[in-house]
């Protein structure tokens, strides 16, 4: 039972060394991509206003 729990240990210990290469890009990403449904969705919301929905 120790190894899975110092394996789940590892994998996050990997997995915060690498993100510090990452750095911002990942937080732009989300920025981008919650802006695109952002505006989509107004879009969609404008025209069934106008269809009268």
């Amino acid at each position: 039972m120790d190894n899975f729990f110092y394996g789940i240990g590892d994998f996050f210990g990997y997995i915060f060394d690498f993100m510090p290469s990452i750095g911002n890009k990942i937080n732009y990403f989300y920025i981008v991509v919650i802006l695109t449904f952002l505006v989509v969705w107004t879009l969609k919301m404008i025209k069934h206003k106008k269809d009268g929905q």
